[in-house]
């Protein structure tokens, strides 16, 4: 009873704030969380120490530090992005989204199944009111999360009630379904949930990444396209994204291996671009490190 009354007041807030303050607000948030949760900051660091010393950034000093604390305000920005996404005015879509490939993205969305791919980068969801905007919604996979109420209040503001959203666990059919009938998907591609994936190389150390979008890509022949969604100032989002050949050699298990690793070096690259928007390193994400980093 007491979240859902905090997350109606913190929704109502968010909603009649303007934009500055209400990025000014979330920041705060943001410095706070970075400043009371150790454990959380220890995970945060090691994860970006390993973005920063495979593109020649500073991986520890003042301005690694910087860099952290950006990542705890990105996150939080996110969340204040996550309620007032839904009051977006579709008719104000490419003011609030910046998509300068936008001709080529909707010609591959609709001329057949298509499968959008990114990761815990920045913020795709203000992206869903442009799709609205163009006949488009995408079904797209979530992962659960606790509290219940907290997962459903979430789920009930993203992409602005232009997505349809389906409960990962149970996200494999309807999502066949929706590219039978040469329709869109949308999923996040760099966190392997299920920890059955690919072993890939990711800023110079092994982890895994799912091949779920790969598999589905040349399963039914879908157009694959992998982009970020960056936030470049209060409510307002760059999209980039490219359009990826599948694989063609008619070895199926070959050409989803193939094709998973080129999306995970796209995602790469996008994380490498803007680390500090990368909230895929709230959580742990490389094996090697072990126990001793999870949030306390």
């Amino acid at each position: 009873m007491l979240l859902r009354l905090a997350l109606t007041i913190a929704d109502r807030v968010a909603a009649i704030l303007p934009s500055r303050l209400a990025y000014g607000l979330a920041d705060l948030g943001g410095d706070a969380w970075y400043r009371f949760a150790p454990g959380r900051r220890r995970l945060v660091a090691v994860n970006l120490a390993r973005v920063c010393e495979a593109t020649g950034r500073p991986a520890n000093g003042a301005a690694f530090a910087t860099l952290v604390r950006s990542a705890f305000r990105n996150h939080a920005r996110y969340y204040l992005e996550m309620l007032r996404t839904p009051r977006y005015p579709v008719a104000q879509a490419e003011t609030i989204v910046d998509v300068p490939g936008w001709p080529a993205l909707f010609a591959a969305f609709r001329s057949g199944p298509a499968i959008m791919v990114s990761s815990h980068l920045g913020n795709f969801e203000p992206f869903g009111i442009l799709l609205a905007r163009h006949g488009l919604s995408p079904l797209a996979p979530i992962e659960r999360i606790d509290p219940p109420e907290l997962f459903e209040f979430l789920a009930a503001r993203r992409g602005g009630g232009s997505h349809e959203l389906v409960p990962l666990e149970r996200a494999l059919r309807p999502v066949v379904a929706r590219l039978r009938v040469g329709g869109l998907v949308a999923i996040i591609g760099d966190r392997d949930l299920a920890g059955d994936g690919q072993p890939v190389m990711f800023f110079g150390h092994p982890t895994t990444v799912p091949t779920g979008p790969a598999a589905l890509a040349i399963a039914h022949g879908a157009a694959l396209v992998v982009g970020r969604c960056l936030r470049t100032g209060p409510d307002r989002f760059r999209v980039d994204a490219e359009l990826i050949d599948l694989p063609a050699s008619g070895r199926r298990r070959e050409d989803i291996a193939a094709l998973t690793t080129s999306i995970a070096r796209h995602i790469e690259s996008d994380i490498a671009n803007a680390p500090e928007q990368w909230w895929g390193a709230f959580q742990p994400f490389w094996p090697d490190l072990g126990r001793d980093t999870a949030p306390r």
